[in-house]
């Protein structure tokens, strides 16, 4: 404990020590700065003198050595005059904007460089490939209607087997409840049920009798469809094969047309050649005797 107090206290004097020479130091510091030195004791450089202080008066409009807001611009004549001006003049300069950008609008379409495409384009393809794509679009409509036939006719067979095993199995079940009615008797909820089950049976099989009935005069009507649809594409193959027929012809007869063109301008160089050798005969010929007569 004696130990721990005698430490206390020398850092209580060393920490008052520390404290009177930082004091003694800043007194030493804030004297020197109070005493005046030979720099200091210099005078001090003038102020900046303001530029404007040369100018000479009567600079604006006023008199004065400042602008003042009788210095500023006032309006002068006509405001209505002035501005009918402008807007002429501004009304001229849109009038010929809109006409130079519609001139130059109208002389780059009609020259072709600007193209709007307003017109329907021409097919890209020939006579021959459109009959192909619509005997392919035939053919595609004709597999779908033949995939939905078979797919109605899997949904009604399934649903008349269907039937037909609920009608099995309650033609069981009423067979048993006779032979047991035969045998020993039923109760009166076995021949409710015997009663429905008659009944449902006799309902079935007049349904069944109008189900197949209908089946058949389904049958019938598609085999009538088939049969126009044949018909009707045996009349469309007769027209194609006589359109195709009709432009092989025609094709043949432009062909034979331009063949003929060919040869009577064949014929005419032809002629023309002959012509052009026989005057350079004739030429050579004459300047043969010209130069003859010459030597002679």
């Amino acid at each position: 404990m004696s130990r721990f107090l005698a430490a206390a206290t020398q850092q209580f004097q060393k920490g008052l020590r520390f404290s009177r020479v930082l004091i003694h130091n800043t007194g030493q510091h804030l004297k020197a700065a109070k005493t005046p030195t030979a720099n200091s004791r210099q005078a001090a450089p003038p102020p900046p003198k303001c530029p404007g202080a040369k100018r000479k008066p009567g600079t604006f409009a006023s008199g004065g050595k400042h602008a003042v807001f009788n210095d500023c611009p006032m309006p002068e004549g006509d405001f209505m005059r002035a501005w009918h001006a402008k807007n002429t003049r501004y009304n001229i300069i849109l009038i010929t904007g809109a006409l130079a950008a519609f001139g130059g609008w109208g002389m780059a379409i009609s020259s072709g460089i600007l193209g709007l495409n307003w017109s329907i384009p021409p097919y890209p393809y020939t006579e021959d490939e459109k009959e192909d794509f619509e005997l392919e679009e035939e053919r595609r409509r004709e597999e779908r209607e033949a995939r939905q036939e078979r797919h109605q006719d899997a949904v009604e067979a399934r649903e008349l087997a269907i039937r037909r095993r609920h009608a099995k199995e309650a033609m069981e079940r009423e067979v048993e409840l006779m032979q047991r009615d035969m045998d020993e008797g039923i109760s009166d909820e076995e021949l409710d049920e015997l009663q429905r089950l008659a009944a449902e049976r006799e309902a079935f099989e007049m349904w069944e009798k109008d189900e197949i009935k209908r089946l058949e005069d389904q049958q019938k009507d598609r085999e009538l469809i088939r049969k126009e649809k044949a018909k009707v594409q045996a009349e469309r193959d007769k027209e194609r094969d006589r359109k195709r027929r009709e432009r092989d012809a025609q094709l043949e007869k432009e062909e034979a047309e331009r063949e003929k063109a060919r040869k009577e301008a064949r014929k005419e160089w032809e002629k023309a050649e002959k012509e052009a050798q026989k005057e350079k005969e004739k030429a050579e010929k004459e300047k043969a005797k010209l130069k003859k007569a010459q030597s002679g």
